[in-house]
């Protein structure tokens, strides 16, 4: 997929989406700020890296209320886990409408944590040797 044509996909749920860098193209990585929104992303900011080499892992960040639950080490969100079958995780092919949708739904399932303690979303099994979610699996919320 090319690096317009994920911005394009990004731009059409109505957010302010800014490149804040423009390389040649997307597997020279490129990185994004997504700024919020009333309706759609009230109470964050993102940025979202696309790392050379590796562009179809994005890293994203949010600055706002934080969760103690489902981040990465580096404070990056945990959006799926890297042993999920495919049709579990996001690759660019899914286009930038299907990563918001995937960034806000976790936001929002932050936010349920936040008030509850409990995460309302599935969650793969983590730790040494986890199969992680395979196509059997039900996702939930």
């Amino acid at each position: 997929m090319a690096r317009a044509e994920l911005l394009t996909g990004m731009r059409s749920t109505g957010l302010d989406v800014r490149e804040v860098d423009k390389p040649a193209d997307f597997a020279s990585g490129f990185t994004v700020q997504v700024y919020p929104h009333v309706r759609i992303l009230p109470s964050h900011s993102l940025r979202i890296v696309f790392a050379p080499g590796d562009p179809a892992v994005p890293r994203v960040h949010a600055r706002g209320p934080d969760c103690p639950a489902h981040r990465n080490p580096d404070g990056s969100l945990c959006l799926w886990y890297p042993k999920d079958a495919p049709s579990r995780r996001w690759s660019p092919g899914d286009g930038g409408r299907l990563l918001v949708a995937i960034i806000v739904r976790h936001l929002r399932w932050e936010s349920a944590y936040r008030a509850t303690s409990i995460w309302p979303g599935f969650e793969a099994p983590h730790g040494h040797g986890s199969p992680g979610l395979d196509e059997q699996d039900q996702i939930i919320g």
